[in-house]
């Protein structure tokens, strides 16, 4: 049967994409932090090695977000897509049969290929897909079901799944299972557009030298990739040792992981006003500055700060960080040059600048608790700020041009 534009068959594709980032970005990925204290124990990790099996998931995505996005442009959302999904399965339950360090490692950089792809890949079929004013709510909505995903596995895997299934081995097996599912869906209900569809998307599949080549040329897309790198280095940081510092200051490990629950929902509920007011003010930069800033400020005031007042912080933080994962996104979609034939490309470039500094930035930070458990905190809050000079250096464009070029 064949699906025609004017039917709900593009929403299906975006809630497929949305399981994606469910499952694979969310609960496959982010159950690691509130895994690490039984896994260390288990394996006998160290601060720092823990930050280094962390990082491997980042330092793969400098590998493959480049690769993953030419690829999606090359073949298509749903053959790369049915690929990355299936090999996530696998790769994330192999995680389960770790027995050292070095194990840990190798596995979670298997895993880290496929899940750093995320980002490169699955916003492209918003830009395949939808267009013009439905652009940002598609992507707002694929930030929420991360966001959902994450919550999920932040409240459950460590104090309820764990126990249940009898260890964090099993939980990643389980958590190998949707992912799988999946990629049979993708298999055997994806398609691409046609047609009309095809028209009105301007979306088409592009050689990797041309994509490439058109891509590297676009100066603003390794400005915004750099300001990624100081933003996505102090996130992965601070996620994945949050649980780990506040059950050191004396904090129930539920409360701990709560914590990463609460900072990840927050997120959820800031995306779309954050989307909606960079509209209403006109500017994607200015509401990205910002967020950083604020971002920045509570981070740093973390350490200084016990009982209610961290939830407080937190709450804020999440709620801006939330909007401004989204906006990088968009930002790169509304950028001149990126059409949606050469987003997947535009897109990996950005990510793989930005998976580097998640990659250095945990073990780095991780390695300052031989000090004063607060010191990465506040060396992730420095990060951040990093980044906030380059946007001096990247022009906005007007609605109406963006808008000529999505459709």
């Amino acid at each position: 049967m064949r699906v025609t534009r004017s039917s709900h068959y593009r929403w299906y594709i975006l809630t497929l994409a949305m399981m994606v980032y469910f499952f694979i970005a969310g609960m496959a990925r982010m159950c690691m932090p509130v895994l690490f204290e039984e896994i260390s124990l288990d394996l006998g990790l160290s601060m720092v090695a823990i930050g280094a099996v962390w990082g491997m998931d980042p330092l793969a995505g400098v590998f493959i977000g480049l690769p993953g996005g030419l690829l999606a442009d090359r073949f298509g959302v749903k053959r790369t897509l049915m690929v990355v999904c299936f090999m996530s399965g696998v790769f994330g339950a192999m995680r389960g049969l770790s027995v050292s360090f070095v194990s840990m490692a190798a596995t979670m950089f298997l895993f880290g290929l496929m899940a750093a792809t995320m980002p490169s890949v699955v916003p492209k079929t918003t830009a395949v897909w939808f267009g013009g004013r439905r652009l940002g709510l598609a992507n707002v909505l694929l930030n929420v079901a991360w966001s959902v995903g994450t919550m999920v596995a932040t409240m459950f895997s460590a104090t309820v799944f764990s126990p249940l299934l009898g260890g964090w081995r099993n939980v990643l097996f389980l958590y190998g299972a949707p992912c799988i599912i999946l990629s049979l869906l993708w298999f055997i209900t994806g398609r691409e557009p046609e047609g009309a569809e095809l028209l009105e998307t301007t979306a088409s599949k592009v050689p990797f030298q041309q994509a490439l080549s058109r891509v590297i040329h676009i100066k603003h897309v390794w400005i915004i990739g750099v300001v990624m790198l100081t933003t996505f280095g102090s996130s992965m940081g601070l996620f994945g040792y949050l649980p780990l510092y506040l059950r050191e200051i004396g904090w129930t490990p539920a409360s701990a992981d709560s914590a990463i629950t609460i900072l990840t929902g927050v997120s959820c509920i800031g995306i779309t006003p954050i989307v909606l007011l960079s509209d209403r003010l006109g500017s994607r930069k200015g509401m990205l500055v910002i967020s950083i800033i604020i971002m920045t400020i509570t981070l740093g005031l973390l350490p200084l700060v016990n009982g209610p007042r961290v939830w407080v912080l937190l709450a804020i933080n999440g709620f801006m960080r939330g909007g401004a994962l989204a906006l990088f996104i968009v930002m790169i979609f509304e950028m001149e040059g990126v059409v949606s034939a050469y987003s997947g490309t535009a897109l990996g470039l950005a990510n793989s600048l930005g998976m580097l500094g998640a990659f250095f930035s945990p073990p780095l930070g991780n390695s300052l608790t031989v000090f004063n458990p607060g010191l990465p905190l506040i060396f992730w809050a420095l990060l951040s700020s990093l980044g906030l000079p380059f946007f001096f250096f990247v022009k906005e464009r007007k609605g109406k041009e963006v808008r000529e070029q999505l459709n």
